[in-house]
């Protein structure tokens, strides 16, 4: 397996995010082959859709002063978690511990990381029809049939620092699995299931960096993956948080649902 980085010039405003991607490809004298997984930042792919806000311009309502005092957080932040989350959890002083698109995020993913003093990147608008729309213009402008990741960054329980993480995927199957299979030992795997479309993120991850990479794109090569032309949503990436063992096991002890 090969994972190849993509440079890009910062972006500031709207942009057409599959232009974009194959310019910064060729100017990289880099090219796309037949069933590469193509990685694509989620904050790129926010950002192509203005989703970037001023700070100066989000009011607080009455329930975002409550929660930032309970959480030491800033007000105008609490107001976009709360307008952005699809749950959220208790938290710690600057954060809260939320469920967005099926996945627990810290503020629900909001971010103030590679973006201008001021303003935050909310996730990309519906995801996986972007990592559809991407899958459809590489076959039809490029003649090539590729798998789309949308990948973010993400905090494991107990762990220090971040991994990858799929928020979309398109083009190939995100999840192998491998119940009824058995281990080096004969045992039969019951519960197993391999998280394909994570593991790519992951990789992608260690190239495209978190900082001052400039390199909101990867292209992985050389993987053997089930490509496929699906429609897939977050339920087949995630299970639903009463049936995660982290929130489960937290919430047997005494962890509270904010709403």
């Amino acid at each position: 397996m090969k994972v190849i980085g993509i440079r890009v010039k910062p972006r500031h405003e709207r942009f057409d995010l599959f232009k974009v991607m194959v310019d910064s490809i060729r100017a990289c004298n880099e090219h796309v082959e037949d069933d590469d997984i193509i990685v694509v930042s989620s904050k790129f792919a926010a950002m192509s859709q203005g989703r970037v806000i001023d700070m100066n311009s989000v009011v607080p309502a009455k329930d975002a002063y409550a929660i930032s005092s309970m959480h030491n957080m800033d007000a105008k932040m609490a107001e976009l978690v709360l307008r952005e989350a699809d749950h959220i959890f208790s938290g710690v002083p600057g954060f809260l511990l939320t469920v967005k698109d099926g996945m627990l995020a810290p503020n629900a993913g909001i971010d103030r990381s590679n973006v201008m003093h001021g303003l935050s990147i909310l996730y990309p608008v519906d995801a996986f029809r972007v990592a559809d729309m991407l899958r459809d213009k590489f076959l039809i402008h490029e003649g090539r049939r590729v798998g789309i990741v949308i990948a973010d960054s993400r905090l494991m329980p107990t762990r220090i620092g971040t991994s990858g993480v799929a928020l979309a995927v398109s083009g190939f199957e995100p999840v192998k699995d491998r119940r009824g299979s058995k281990d080096l030992f004969g045992n039969v795997m019951r519960v197993t299931l391999h998280a394909i479309a994570d593991c790519i993120a992951s990789a992608a991850n260690l190239v495209m960096g978190e900082t001052d990479e400039s390199t909101p794109v990867a292209i992985v090569r050389g993987l053997s993956v089930r490509m496929d032309q699906r429609s897939y949503d977050w339920s087949d990436l995630a299970i639903e948080y009463e049936q995660c063992i982290y929130v489960r096991g937290l919430s047997m002890h005494g962890s509270k649902l904010v709403r």
